[in-house]
């Protein structure tokens, strides 16, 4: 059975029973080396590659708007340069994953307390990345106060556009409001 129809068969499954579904970890993992709970997870392969494997599942899953994804710390160092997780990356989350591959719903990190993010960003750093990155909702970070302090500044400040997070703000409000004519 294809990955594709897999996940959306389960995603179908939770969606009977009035539960929001998610898919992780974006972009995948089927190819990583290393483990983002403990330090450093990438893959070398390009765009291009991602699209015959791991992408697939989400390709096929953005098309239906599952309401949730969730951004690894996988990191694309043929795609972006360097070692900057893939939940931090502008280029990986607004210009592929919300420009390339047209998704409008949530995009949470995966928990910003693992040793890709915790070992090399400090939790306000990596807060304000992942949300000018694209994200909207920040799982488990380090140092909750430091991260909430730092995006306050952020916003306070410019360094985050108010557009930005209004843009998050408005994709949880719209799922929170389609749960409640649910129930």
């Amino acid at each position: 059975i294809e990955a594709g129809k897999c996940v959306e068969k389960s995603i179908e499954a939770l969606n009977d029973k009035n539960i929001s579904s998610g898919i992780k970890h974006f972009p995948g993992h089927g190819a990583t080396k290393g483990d983002s709970h403990e330090g450093f997870a990438y893959t070398d392969k390009t765009w291009e590659e991602l699209e015959e494997s791991e992408l697939k599942p989400f390709y096929a899953m953005v098309g239906n708007q599952v309401p949730f994804i969730m951004a690894g710390h996988i990191s694309l160092p043929e795609i972006t340069g360097g070692d900057l997780p893939c939940s931090l990356s502008v280029q990986v989350i607004q210009e592929y994953l919300r420009d390339r591959m047209g998704y409008e719903g949530i995009i949470i990190t995966d928990a910003l307390n693992m040793g890709a993010i915790e070992d090399h960003y400090p939790s306000g750093q990596a807060a304000v990345m992942a949300l000018k990155a694209g994200v909207d909702m920040l799982l488990m970070p380090a140092d909750f106060p430091a991260a909430y302090e730092a995006v306050v500044e952020g916003a306070g400040n410019g360094e985050i556009p108010l557009e930005r997070l209004d843009a998050s703000v408005l994709r949880i409000l719209t799922l929170k409001a389609e749960i409640r004519k649910i129930l």
